[in-house]
């Protein structure tokens, strides 16, 4: 199902960080993540809500700080999952205080398998 190509939205008058790099439409929604990685010697643990999806990128409101850069493994709490849907690999795309953006590593020729759980 491709329902986020015809009601979402491109946003491009936005000027917060990160708003320019976004390749693809955003989709609507607000979800809870779990979030985790390490800086160095320091491991990192924080917890959020996606306030922003793409197909191949969140903006996240956190409670803990990232470092543009970082490595991160995202856990998304999705309604009807009794788990929460893990996403191994993002990488922080820009930081503006506890919000910032993480860029999903994922073969671009198919649909994230984490669509399919929010288009149902």
């Amino acid at each position: 199902m491709t329902w986020w190509k015809s009601s979402a939205k491109i946003r491009s008058e936005s000027t917060s960080p990160g708003s320019d790099r976004r390749r693809e439409p955003r989709i609507g929604g607000k979800f809870k993540v779990r979030y985790s990685g390490s800086d160095g010697d320091t491991i990192l643990i924080g917890n959020g809500t996606i306030t922003d999806l793409s197909r191949y990128g969140f903006g996240i409101q956190g409670n803990k700080r990232v470092k543009e850069g970082m490595e991160l493994g995202l856990f998304l709490e999705l309604p009807d999952l009794d788990a929460p849907l893990c996403i191994p690999q993002a990488t922080v795309s820009w930081v503006d205080g506890r919000r910032f953006g993480v860029e999903l590593r994922a073969d671009r020729t198919k649909d994230p398998e984490w669509l399919e759980y929010l288009s149902e």
